[in-house]
């Protein structure tokens, strides 16, 4: 999409923000509400102050599928499944409200009644609201500008994955393991219908333009009319259907789905207008036949599209053992370059689960330099999914965690193994190469380890990494080709403020509204970090009280997990971030 030159206003000497599509900047207005605060250190831009008088107003993006780009409305915040909108987040930041956290307004552990949200579920947005689905088949709507919550509707069953919500109609869909989708009045949570699917609901619904896309256990996938839920057609998948689907806009419209299956799991491409198949992948490795078991390869995942590439880009579960590479490389690390990784994994496909297939055909694109990585999930692992940028000049990138011997480096030969190996890469999604990108690891902001690598989202130049003890933010600031080639010399970053989950009892005496103004040191003598947000005041890591992790397979009687699968979700210029625990911070201007 052409950009559009965006229209220019005084704003002090604050300069125009450029996005995909037209917006129109009359000022930028900082709330009243509370202290705002920013630190010298991670500045990402110069502060500024705007009369109250005077407010902004942003015309929204629309992106293929009819999602307004600045609004979190599905699963990674659009049918592609990104996880990137196109804008920054002007500063300085606060926090905004914490829902399902400590008492409202003080500090402490969490209060009573609170709940231990799904791993799966994600907060989205509409209507002035962020909508959350629970484990007690309730759904729950919050006020966007309080977090107090304006309705809770029960629709039975257990809600394991994110809504989606659609402008047009004003409506909440979301699906339960009682085998039903449904839709949901915005304004005061009404159920307006409902759909049988057959089998329970593990995935999130794909809402493009006028239909509704969803499938169940019972491996139909099904086109719905997004106001009356009737069928426009189904698809029998031949394998059950848990991990969530995604939409491109090419070869007239394209659904990718993900199938279980034995001996192997499949990735399906459907055509949007009837439902039959342009194209099955089933040579997916991604599994080790001899730990498989009952475990899934697709549970909680989901494609990612990026049309401008045509490529798909898959995730699946592996062996967390299979970190451990015994490549070669010192203490079992993945090999320094890129072309020696790709080599080591053209040889052993058993250290893969990234994958990158051609939208017209399926078939696998390159061998993408990402070996196996986890988010500490015991057993069964699987890495976070790549976040698709579109730049200045039309084309996307994305932005992924990967492992090489060159990010472990410096720490000396005997510190060095196969967790200290993973940093931030720009992957060419044409070649599949990947420039470094500076990652700040252990400097107080980004906490990055082969085994706990975490979701990744993104708002114009800043990427977000939503580990289960910090919320990392970094803002890229120069990625001319000078930069990229190695380590030493990434594409450079600067350190945003970080959100944690809690800072020890006695600690930060100038703390004011969730907010630690001096490094903020954690529970049980973890790393302490950068000055930043907090949501409790404890002496004992909540994410270790609440934590528990997955097999892959979702009868283990370990369930419900809680280590983190899904990104933060940025929409209206705010940051919602779900914990581990179950709680929600909004932070942002």
């Amino acid at each position: 999409m052409e950009l559009e030159k965006s229209i220019k206003v005084k704003i002090l000497t604050f300069f125009s923000l450029v996005m995909a599509k037209i917006i129109i900047i009359s000022s930028c207005s900082i709330p009243d509400q509370s202290t705002a605060y920013s630190l010298s250190r991670v500045d990402h831009s110069t502060p500024f102050v705007v009369p109250a008088s005077t407010r902004a107003v942003y015309l929204p993006l629309v992106l293929g599928g009819g999602t307004a780009a600045l609004e979190w409305t599905q699963l990674a915040g659009n049918p592609q499944r990104t996880a990137y909108v196109p804008v920054d987040l002007p500063k300085p930041w606060r926090v905004k409200w914490i829902w399902n956290g400590p008492p409202k307004g003080r500090d402490g552990t969490p209060a009573p009644g609170h709940l231990r949200l799904p791993r799966g579920v994600q907060p989205i947005t509409g209507d002035g609201k962020v909508y959350i689905g629970h484990y007690d088949g309730i759904v729950r709507a919050l006020s966007e500008a309080t977090g107090d919550v304006v309705w809770s509707t029960s629709i039975g069953g257990q809600i394991l994955n994110t809504a989606a919500y659609d402008h047009a109609t004003r409506s909440v869909y979301v699906g339960s393991t009682n085998g039903r989708l449904y839709r949901l009045n915005s304004a005061d949570g009404v159920i307006l219908g409902n759909f049988n699917a057959g089998g329970q609901i593990h995935m999130a619904p794909l809402l493009v333009d006028n239909t509704l896309y969803v499938g169940s256990t019972n491996g139909t996938f099904y086109a719905l009319d997004k106001v009356s839920l009737q069928p426009r057609w189904s698809y029998n998948a031949g394998g059950a259907l848990y991990g969530s689907p995604a939409y491109s806009s090419r070869y007239g419209g394209l659904v990718i789905i993900l199938v279980e299956g034995t001996p192997r799991p499949s990735v399906h491409a459907l055509r949007i207008g009837d439902g039959s198949r342009r194209w099955r992948q089933n040579s997916v490795p991604g599994f080790d036949p001899e730990d498989r078991g009952d475990n899934l390869a697709f549970l909680d995942t989901y494609p990612v599209v990026s049309d401008v590439n045509n490529v798909v880009i898959v995730r699946t579960y592996r062996s967390q053992e299979r970190q451990y590479m015994n490549a070669g490389s010192p203490n079992n690390t993945a090999p320094r370059t890129v072309e020696e990784i790709r080599s080591l994994l053209t040889q052993r496909p058993d250290f893969e689960s990234f994958y990158v297939l051609d939208l017209d055909t399926g078939a696998r694109k390159y061998v993408a330099p990402i070996a196996v990585g986890g988010i500490g999930d015991g057993i069964w692992t699987v890495g976070p999914q790549a976040v698709v940028k579109k730049m200045s000049d039309g084309s996307e990138v994305a932005y992924v965690l990967w492992r090489t011997y060159q990010a472990c480096e410096s720490l000396g030969g005997s510190a060095c193994d196969a967790r200290d190996d993973t940093t931030l890469g720009e992957m060419d999604l044409a070649t599949g190469n990947i420039r470094f990108v500076q990652d700040w690891r252990n400097e107080g902001t980004m906490r990055i380890h082969s085994d706990e690598q975490s979701p990744l989202s993104m708002a114009g130049d800043t990427i977000f990494h939503a580990h289960w003890m910090t919320l990392g933010s970094l803002r890229i600031t120069d990625r001319s080709s000078r930069y990229g080639s190695s380590y030493t010399n990434p594409i450079r970053t600067e350190e945003v403020y970080p959100v944690v989950n809690g800072i020890r009892v006695g600690t930060c005496p100038s703390r004011s509204n969730y907010f630690c103004p001096e490094a903020m040191l954690l529970p049980n003598n973890e790393p302490n970090q950068d000055p930043g947000f907090y949501i409790y005041y404890t002496n004992q890591p909540q994410y270790d009280l609440w934590w528990s992790s997955s097999t892959g397979n979702p009868n283990n009687p370990d369930l419900p997990p809680a280590s983190p699968v899904r990104s933060a979700a940025i929409s209206n210029k705010t940051i919602y971030w779900k914990t581990v625990d179950g709680a929600i911070i909004a932070v942002g201007p």
